[in-house]
């Protein structure tokens, strides 16, 4: 495994690859290490603590918190959203489950919309929410598949509202805390973060400043950071039950709705089950991207090895070839 890992060093250090990595097997690290720059106009490296926004990896701590608020009997998966939003057209038939499998048939919200009215609304969440609140539904709910922020941004209000606790606040005590995940939380812009890396778009074969997004926008389904070393801990803290019980992993890491032959989606997870270098495999994952970030967290559950890669370079051609190009020596013979 070694002669692999160095492999790997080598490819990410001299493609000038931007961001950190981790692999693990099992309960040991076997490299986790920072590349490039977080910042490139002060040429301040990344490092393995450096904190990277994770995007849409979000989504799977927004699942883990509905399932101990599931756990704790305050939410039920059949429960429908106009329980907890009174006059949400169709409310009373999209149920929990639906939102958390991206099986609502919610119209997604375009992060290019214009916020204004969202920014200065009496209730920033009601105002992002009735962005695609009157849209109609795309399908009939738990007909099909159709990947969604708008419907965590629903989970996100929702654990609001019955725990009594802002969102960040409810994963910071209850999923941040207990895994010891000492450098994660809620990427709001105004405030200050130690190591956080600075974000970045590729265009025209140039590094450039990314976008501006107030990561409220993205919410409960992209807008937390992390350090590659923090998700490893998320991924331990799962297998050994740490944050909720063996019922509910199970539940959240089963298919339960199919995307295409091979991937179906759990309760924020991706779930492959292909040929995979070579050999019939088991992919547990979530991807992440927008301005200025791509991200991507994986388990294989044969075997045992844990991979996260995390970009400050939104170029999503390059951070996916680099992906694929590091399984394929992870997983080789």
């Amino acid at each position: 495994m070694q002669t692999k890992i160095k492999l790997i060093d080598e490819l990410l250090t001299k493609s000038m690859f931007s961001g950190s990595l981790l692999i693990a097997e099992k309960d040991q690290i076997l490299i986790s290490k920072g590349y490039a720059f977080s910042d490139y106009e002060f040429d301040i490296p990344n490092t393995e603590n450096t904190l990277f926004r994770i995007a849409s990896i979000t989504k799977q701590m927004t699942a883990a918190a509905i399932m101990q608020l599931i756990e704790k009997k305050k939410l039920n998966l059949n429960d429908t959203l106009n329980q907890f939003i009174e006059d949400y057209p169709n409310g009373d038939k999209i149920t929990i489950y639906h939102l958390l499998t991206n099986s609502s048939g919610i119209a997604n919200f375009e992060l290019e919309s214009d916020f204004y009215d969202v920014y200065h609304a009496k209730s920033f969440d009601e105002a992002l929410i009735n962005l695609f609140k009157f849209e109609p539904l795309l399908f009939k709910p738990g007909s099909q598949f159709s990947y969604s922020i708008s419907g965590y941004l629903l989970l996100g209000y929702i654990i609001k509202k019955v725990s009594g606790m802002l969102y960040e606040d409810y994963l910071d005590k209850h999923l941040f805390k207990p895994l010891k995940m000492n450098h994660s939380g809620f990427d709001h812009w105004r405030k200050i973060v130690k190591q956080r890396a600075k974000n970045y778009d590729f265009i025209d074969e140039q590094i450039v400043h990314a976008e501006f997004l107030d990561m409220r926008i993205a919410g409960a389904g992209g807008g937390l950071y992390s350090t590659t070393g923090d998700l490893f801990l998320w991924q331990q803290g799962l297998l050994n039950n740490t944050i909720m019980n063996e019922e509910s992993y199970q539940m959240m890491f089963t298919p339960q709705i199919m995307i295409n032959e091979y991937v179906s989606y759990g309760y924020g997870a991706f779930l492959a089950k292909a040929v995979i270098v070579d050999k019939m495999r088991r992919k547990n994952y979530h991807t992440g991207g927008g301005p200025g970030v791509r991200s991507m967290h994986t388990y294989y559950p044969d075997d045992q090895i844990t991979f996260i890669l995390t970009s400050n370079i939104n170029d999503r051609n390059t951070f996916n070839q680099t992906e694929e190009k590091i399984e394929e020596i992870l997983l080789s013979k």
